[in-house]
């Protein structure tokens, strides 16, 4: 099975390789690594062959090199999901030439090939496309899923609990206004379960990288010792009941270097981080709330993103719990 795996890959990775050059887009493999240029324009991405090219099947991706943005490759992308990626800010390119790649000034966008060289091509070098999941954006659905009583409330409310501006706010409900995740008049949020599906898709490699603070090496069984709040997430949030997790994540109000020290984790490079410090942006609407852990759906995005297989049902049991009527 291992070997069918691995030579799907070769086989998928040479053919999309040719593909870009059709684009003068340059491709250097090193491993899971992959270099696309044009002219003076470079960038890395961290390549995952998937088959099916689904969203769904990066809800437990097991990619060990989280600080590149992904490349979704594969030999062949439908319609549907093809939007979707676009949607959820996700890169793909497919055997046939089918293609969302943006870096730079560099934005190719190729749809419709069911051959080689078919259908119509989309290759620019500037307009960025408008992406649903982008960092502002993010944290006001994030808001919106854990605090739906924001929901055709006042935009400056929104934007305080999201952590943006009220312009960033008002940007990022349109948006889901003109994607129909927002329902007029009374904008109530639609199709949340759906939408939950593509933020948490689209959060390791967005979002996600954007909050990183610091990785340690330490003990992620033992309680963090701060001088300053924490808020808990992914298998050591409180409730998500693992025994003995594999990692701890944690977000702060700011980057403390003594928490390492009062934690004695290693900054050590000869150990595997198992220990995430990110940035926390979200303020509660509820005074009364208990905060120990993250935002629920912040919880489900890190214990989804991990590469641990197990934790996948530990992640759907705390969806199911924490979500309202359809969110699950």
């Amino acid at each position: 099975m291992q070997d069918r795996t691995a030579a799907l890959a070769d086989h998928v990775l040479g053919a999309i390789q040719t593909r870009l050059l059709e684009f003068g887009i340059e491709v250097e493999r090193d491993d899971e690594i992959v270099t696309l240029s044009h002219g003076s324009a470079r960038a890395e991405y961290a390549v995952e062959v998937k088959e099916p090219m689904t969203l769904s099947s990066l809800a437990h991706r097991g990619s060990s090199t989280p600080s590149y943005p992904l490349l979704i490759a594969g030999r062949h992308i439908s319609r549907r999901s093809a939007a979707a990626f676009r949607e959820a800010g996700v890169q793909f390119v497919d055997t046939l030439g089918n293609a969302f790649i943006t870096f730079g000034p560099v934005h190719i966008e190729v749809q419709g090939r069911t051959g080689p060289t078919d259908g119509p091509t989309t290759v620019s070098t500037s307009g960025r496309p408008s992406n649903l999941f982008s960092s502002g954006r993010s944290q006001v659905i994030l808001a919106l899923l854990t605090w739906p009583e924001l929901v055709g409330g006042k935009v400056r409310e929104i934007a305080k609990a999201a952590g943006i501006s009220v312009g960033q706010a008002h940007d990022a409900l349109g948006r889901l206004a003109d994607t129909g995740y927002l329902a007029p008049p009374s904008n109530r949020l639609t199709r949340a379960d759906e939408l939950l599906d593509y933020w948490t898709a689209a959060y390791p490699a967005g979002l996600g990288r954007r909050l990183d603070l610091a990785h340690y090496h330490g003990d992620p069984t033992k309680p963090v010792t701060s001088e300053a709040p924490t808020y808990l997430s992914g298998e050591s949030a409180v409730g998500v009941d693992i025994r003995r997790p594999a990692t701890l994540t944690v977000y702060v109000d700011s980057a403390d270097p003594r928490l390492a020290i009062l934690n004695r984790w290693s900054t050590s490079p000869d150990r595997k981080p198992n220990v995430f410090v990110r940035q926390k942006f979200w303020t509660s609407p509820r005074p009364d709330e208990d905060q120990k852990n993250a935002p629920w759906p912040l919880v489900y995005a890190d214990l989804a993103a991990t590469a641990d297989p197990r934790l996948a049902e530990v992640a759907k049991t705390w969806r199911v719990r924490r979500a309202r009527p359809g969110q699950v």
